[in-house]
């Protein structure tokens, strides 16, 4: 595999949890709080969830954002930031969506916060991931 695909792979994975969690926990901590706590039947507490996936799926989205910015031909910040938002934000709002039309625990009000952190995270792994692979040659 490409050596700017696994750097930027680690770099979008690492940048895009730190910034969701800052996000999620930090600033809308409280609005998730009281959505696990209305949707508990249905919903594994964080002290259950199984942290190998949570890390899974952030490497996946990663990937899949790298080699994306990798074919785009990005190598700089700025380019990576406006490609990793809209990727994020159209995977953000199809799954919201699809996830809305599906469980009853996914109420719409939920999809703009949703859209907002999860694009923010992406936009910022994806300048970090296109700042990567400018200084990897």
């Amino acid at each position: 595999m490409e050596k700017k695909i696994i750097y930027g792979t680690l770099a979008g994975t690492v940048t895009g949890m730190v910034v969701a969690m800052a996000i999620f926990m930090g600033l809308f901590g409280q609005m998730g709080e009281k959505w696990y706590a209305e949707n508990a039947a249905c919903v594994r507490q964080m002290a259950e969830a199984p942290v190998w996936a949570w890390i899974l799926a952030n490497v996946s989205q990663g990937l899949l954002v790298a080699i994306l910015l990798y074919r785009f031909g990005v190598s700089t910040f700025k380019g990576g930031l406006w490609a990793g938002a809209w990727i994020t934000f159209l995977i953000v709002l199809w799954y919201g969506l699809w996830t809305h039309s599906t469980f009853k625990a996914y109420e719409l009000n939920w999809l703009p916060i949703d859209l907002l952190g999860n694009t923010i995270a992406g936009a910022v792994a994806g300048g970090v991931i296109g700042w990567v692979y400018g200084k990897v040659k």
